[in-house]
Order: structure tokens, then sequence, then C-alpha cells
């Protein structure tokens, strides 16, 4: 239920210049927004280009996002199944 939201709310079938203000800013933050950007960039086809730090630095998030997350969430997972097994 939580990753509904978090996979609507992305640059993969609108641009992000077509939402209201308060939608655009997380769709162009949105890992999923800049992997489908960079994916676009990567196959040549340019997609929707926005001004937005995010929208011009696809390729960088790309990357960085997945690299984030797992920084914070494999450290916490390890905790919890180290719990687990006490």
């Amino acid at each position: 239920m939580l990753l509904l939201p978090l996979t609507m709310v992305a640059n993969t079938f609108v641009s992000p210049s077509q939402m209201p203000g308060w939608m655009a800013v997380p769709a162009e933050w949105n890992p999923l927004s800049a992997t489908v950007a960079a994916c676009r960039q990567l196959f040549g086809n340019k997609g929707w280009v926005g001004d937005s730090w995010a929208s011009e630095h696809a390729m960088l998030l790309a990357v960085a996002w997945p690299v984030a997350i797992t920084l914070v969430f494999l450290p916490l997972s390890a905790r919890a199944y180290r719990r687990l097994s006490r």
C-alpha cells in the first residue's frame, strides 16, 4: 500500500510541469523518476526535460538513490535481524 503513491507520483507517464506545484516537487525527486529519466537518456529519448536540479542530473540521482537507501536501511535491517536471533 505504501509503494502505490510512490510509484504513481513520478515522471513515468506525465511530465511534472503539468502537475500541480505540491505534486511536481515530489515527482521530480522521486527515485523512480530519476531511474526513468536516466533510462530515457541512455536510450536517446529526451522525454520530459525540466528546469530543476533533479531533472538535469537524473543519471547521478539514479545511482545515488539506491546507494543512499541501501546505506540507510542495510544497518537497520541487520540490527533488526540480530534482535530476532536473541
